[in-house]
């Protein structure tokens, strides 16, 4: 199975994403971290925004094409995906029930999400904005707590 120049199946993650952060938002949930320096902060937006896009968009891929090599590869990059946003979303519902702790697992969901993606789809550029996001996430949680 072969995606375009656009993957479908990703722009629905992407948009639940941004969904479960707005409503999490909107219920007055989701911290507002940030790191005193400003090259984290920038790499962490960079990393973030970037990753979506290039789940999205096959942009620095061979042919400008996403692809898979069988399909049982397919089936596992569609169950993790749809795993680690279920995931995800349980997460933003536990912390909303006074759930403590889960601040690092909600940082570390969403880049783990972006990494496995980046590597099913043989998405280097992915794979390097997934890293750069989720190593910039991590410590301004890490700062911030």
């Amino acid at each position: 199975m072969g995606f375009s120049w656009i993957n479908w199946v990703n722009l629905a993650a992407v948009g639940w994403l941004v969904l479960v952060c707005a409503v999490a938002a909107g219920k007055g949930l989701a911290d507002r971290f940030h790191s005193r320096y400003l090259i984290v902060n920038i790499l962490e937006q960079t990393g973030r925004y970037g990753s979506m896009a290039l789940m999205i968009f096959p942009v620095f891929t061979r042919g400008w094409k996403f692809g898979f090599r069988s399909v049982a590869e397919m089936l596992v990059w569609l169950c993790t995906t749809v795993l680690l946003l279920v995931v995800y979303s349980f997460l933003w519902v536990r912390k909303a029930k006074g759930g403590g702790g889960v601040l690092y697992a909600l940082a570390i969901v969403p880049a783990v999400l972006f990494l496995l993606n980046g590597i099913l789809l043989r998405h280097p550029a992915l794979v390097a904005a997934a890293l750069v996001f989720g190593i910039s996430h991590f410590l301004i949680v890490k700062e911030n707590l």
